[in-house]
């Protein structure tokens, strides 16, 4: 009674509009209040052992990091560059789209802020070469999909410190996924530019791409800065976080001189509501997660595996697929509260490779934000580009089955996401 109790006033508080940090606390208020035995002190408890970690302490600083180097004018100079190095070739803007999101998302750590600031940068230079702006938008929130494999991504730190992991080894377990759909991706436009016959872009000279990758280099910067701190244990994640606000403030106020303290001022708020958010959603999450542990939910999926012999690759199926259409709900976040815990042990029964797991909850979770009509960065992107989701849906759908061949790849070649952590000699 207390599962259906827990689940049914949940359910019903989403579909009533109520945030899912409120619905879950409120609705495992409701489980505890008939489960009468247990304290009722317990919220106070469980909800402060889910933020008390320093390793979340890194997320208010990369989402302010990545916020004021936006406010800094970096996105822009991450376009200029990629412009150079594609927008030669047939479909060049869009394929530029695509090279640009993965260049600035592992600095705004933000799939959402992603979606707007491309959206706002790039329709109008694309509408101005003939692509239609439902397509557009379709490019952009694909590629935004797949970027959020890039670190530093704040959904990342959520997963590895749910799951006890290394985020170092999360982070680098991204990267080589997100470079396979990218070229997967860039192919894809292109062919696609090719059979429509859309315009090839200026041809930059060699000079013109020097100087794009100098402005774009202190921005590229951010990245290398983290993982070459941490691994030559100079710091940890969360002191590295730190460091990185410094380099952005520095980068945007001192070289780029874009950063005003009206900027700042912005940045800080924009931090300060995101990790407000992130940190109930920890917080409450803790409790019902809790609450679906001690009726035993994830021993009873254990077991359903077990007697049915669902072998690891059967495992993973079902975790992409859970990601991908509970993600389209739920979000990346609350999705990745609730159901990591429950499939943890299950996976480690399995001996399935954390990081690689972890890699597939992660693009699943990205993909399922851009699935019409719930994902919310597919309505992010229809509000941006004032587009309605019908006009969406048949552009969308072409990438939508493009980035799940992409996750298939994930899945059956383990080696895509484990390489790079191997072979940097990272353990987790």
């Amino acid at each position: 009674m207390t599962i259906l109790i827990l689940s049914a006033a949940f359910v019903a508080l989403v579909m009533l509009g109520l945030p899912i940090s409120f619905a879950m606390g409120i609705s495992s208020l409701g489980a505890l209040l008939y489960q009468s035995e247990l304290p009722f002190n317990l919220i106070v408890h469980r909800t402060m052992m889910g933020v008390d970690s320093f390793v979340l302490l890194s997320i208010p600083l990369f989402i302010f990091a990545g916020t004021v180097m936006e406010q800094g004018g970096i996105s822009e100079k991450l376009v200029r560059f990629a412009y150079t190095l594609l927008g030669r070739f047939r479909g060049g803007l869009p394929m530029v789209v695509v090279g640009s999101t993965m260049l600035q998302s592992g600095i705004s750590g933000s799939t959402v802020a992603d979606v707007s600031a491309m959206s706002a940068m790039m329709l109008r230079p694309l509408e101005e070469e003939g692509y239609p702006r439902p397509y557009s938008l379709s490019v952009i929130g694909a590629s935004c999909a797949f970027a959020i494999l890039i670190p530093p991504c704040i959904l990342m730190v959520i997963v590895a410190a749910v799951a006890n992991t290394s985020v170092v080894a999360v982070f680098a377990g991204g990267i080589l996924p997100a470079v396979v759909l990218g070229v997967m991706m860039l192919s894809f436009v292109h062919i696609q530019a090719r059979r429509a016959d859309m315009p090839a872009g200026r041809k930059s000279s060699l000079r013109e791409v020097l100087k794009g990758l100098v402005d774009a280099l202190l921005a590229l910067g951010v990245p290398v800065l983290i993982f070459g701190g941490i691994r030559a244990g100079v710091a940890t994640v969360t002191e590295m976080a730190a460091i990185a606000v410094l380099y952005s403030m520095a980068v945007g106020g001192l070289i780029y001189r874009r950063l005003s303290w009206k900027r700042i001022y912005t940045a800080l708020v924009e931090t300060c509501v995101a990790t407000g958010v992130i940190t109930m959603l920890i917080g409450f999450a803790m409790i019902f997660g809790y609450l679906l542990a001690t009726q035993g939910v994830p021993g009873a999926i254990a077991s359903w595996i077990r007697v049915n012999e669902i072998p690891a690759w059967g495992v993973l199926v079902i975790t992409a697929l859970i990601f991908v259409f509970i993600g389209a709900v739920l979000e990346g976040a609350p999705a990745v509260l609730i159901f990591v815990p429950i499939l943890l042990p299950v996976v480690r029964s399995l001996g399935i490779d954390m990081v690689h797991w972890l890699t597939v909850v992660v693009l699943a979770s990205g993909i399922g934000l851009f699935v019409p009509p719930t994902g919310l960065a597919v309505m992010v992107a229809c509000s941006v580009g004032k587009v309605k989701m019908e006009q969406m849906i048949r552009p969308l759908l072409p990438f939508l089955l493009l980035l799940l061949v992409g996750l298939a790849l994930i899945i059956f070649i383990p080696s895509i996401s484990t390489a790079l952590p191997q072979a940097m000699g990272l353990t987790y």
